[in-house]
This record gives structure tokens, sequence and C-alpha cells, in this order.
């Protein structure tokens, strides 16, 4: 069977390989199909496109945009979007905006609880002002030896609830569902299983999602399962991903690729993307592979 992971991130948002470097290890894996999905941004795709020629991997042109459902983490995946679409980019705009003034605020709450880190310190994690995102803050703080692990950052700080947690940008899941659709593009439902309840996936199928991550890395087998027969009675397009971010696991290997789809999911995508009306300037060639 051929494998896709439709889950992975750059350093064009929180990852840490480039657009090409993610591409370039899906090439060394033997994958058939990644998609580049990084939050908030479509900076990456063409670069992935273009070395996904290179190197014979096929790369759906993907994202992954934020809700305010769900304490503001019901995330959710648009596949095959027009990524030069104006309406696109407008809100993305916005929404990168937003994400830098919750840094500040982040970087100022952690300050009053006497973190010395700074907005600057942050800035020069990400590499840029508008992909700066919560996991290069807790990085830095890792790399001040203030928490060992990013996922103790979020435990103990910066996640909901904690001490430094700031609401992100707020967009309705109808809304991001919508834009995506608007942009040729085919929304997924993220991750469902650590949503807090399957009242969300309920209300994502009532507002139009297209497709369920079944597979990922912080999901069960039985989950998966489970999601497999929502999709099925649904209708709905199984996808799965890894959600690497690009770092290497304890056991020294890369999380990417060990949490797939069959390849032929990317198939149903496309023709899902088609249905809802694709953006056809520069996607073409594309659309034909």
């Amino acid at each position: 069977m051929s494998k896709a992971d439709l889950h992975l991130h750059s350093n064009k948002s929180d990852g840490i390989l480039s657009p090409e470097e993610v591409v370039l290890q899906a090439a060394k894996l033997g994958l058939a199909a990644i998609s580049l999905t990084d939050h908030d941004t479509v900076e990456g795709i063409s670069e992935a496109l273009n070395a996904g020629t290179r190197y014979g991997v096929r790369v759906v042109p993907g994202i992954e945009l934020n809700t305010s459902a769900d304490n503001g983490e019901l995330h959710i995946l648009g596949y095959y979007i027009c990524h030069t679409d104006t309406r696109l980019l407008d809100a993305l705009k916005n929404i990168k905006e937003a994400r830098v003034q919750r840094v500040r605020a982040i970087v100022k709450k952690l300050n009053g609880l006497g973190f010395e880190i700074t907005f600057d310190q942050v800035l020069k994690k990400a590499g840029k002002a508008d992909s700066m995102g919560r996991p290069h803050i807790a990085r830095l703080l890792m790399e001040k030896s203030y928490v060992s692990t990013v996922k103790e950052a979020f435990e103990k700080y910066i996640g909901y609830g904690g001490p430094a947690y700031v609401e992100r940008h707020k967009l309705l899941p109808r809304e991001v569902i919508t834009l995506i659709k608007n942009c040729g593009g085919v929304p997924v439902l993220a991750h469902p299983g650590i949503l807090s309840s399957s009242h969300y996936i309920d209300l994502c199928i009532r507002e139009g999602i297209q497709g369920i991550e079944a597979y990922h890395s912080r999901h069960t087998e039985e989950q998966a399962a489970v999601f497999r027969e929502i999709a099925r009675r649904h209708d709905l397009i199984v996808t799965g991903g890894s959600d690497c971010h690009g770092e290497f696991k304890f056991d020294g290997k890369m999380l990417m690729g060990r949490y797939t789809v069959d390849a032929r999911a990317v198939d149903r995508l496309k023709e899902a993307a088609a249905g809802n009306g694709v953006c056809m300037k520069g996607m073409y060639n594309h659309f034909k592979s």
C-alpha cells in the first residue's frame, strides 16, 4: 500500500524543517504523498510543490486553521486549497497580526511569573513575526532551562488554563469551513481524538466538513476505528497524518511517516476539491498529477 502523511508542519509556521526538507525527508521515508499543513500560512506551499517534483513525492497544498470551538483548539485542515486566493490571503493576514499580539501578551504574562524572556527572543526563535506561536515560546523556555520539554511548558504555563495562557484570534468552525471551500479546498476535521467532546465532531459535520482525520499520532487504534465508522456513516473522506513538526523522538526517529493513510485518500481529496471549484491558475498541472 502506498502511504501518505497528510499532516506536516515546516518552519513557515511552528515546525523545524524547511518545506523542501520536509519533502526530502518524506522521499527518504518512501512516502508516496504528503501535505504541508502549516498553521495559518500558505507561504511554504510553492517551495514544497517544487520539491515534490524534484524528489518524486506527491504534495497536496494544505493548511491548518484554528477555530474558537473547544476552548479555541478545534483545528480544521484544508486540502487542495488555492494558495493564491485573495480571500484566503486576506483572512490569513488578519490571523497573523492577531498571532503577533498573542505572543506579546503571553510573553508579558510569563514575565510577570518571573521568566526572563523577551518578544525579540521569541521572534529570533521563529525567524519571522507572522509565524510565531506557542511552540516557539515553549522551545525558548526549554533553552533557558525553565522547563525540560515542550509538553511541560504547555501543561504548566502556556496551555489552556495555564497562568500564561492567552486566547487566540477567534474564528467559528463554519467560517473556516466556508473559507476553505471558497478557495477550492476540502475541509477536514483535524485530530478529533483530542477534542473534549464528540459534540464538536457532530458540529463540524453539520457545518459541512468533508473529511475526518482518523489516523493521528495522538489517536489510539480504537479511536481510529470509531472515526472510520463516523466517516462511513456520513460519507466523509478518511485522512491521516503524523502532525510532525520536525523533531526527533526519544528513539532517535522522526514522527513523520509513522501515522499515515492509504495514498488513495489523496485522489478522493482531489475529486472533492474539483467539486468545490478550484483555482486553476498555477494549480492545473498539480491537479492532473
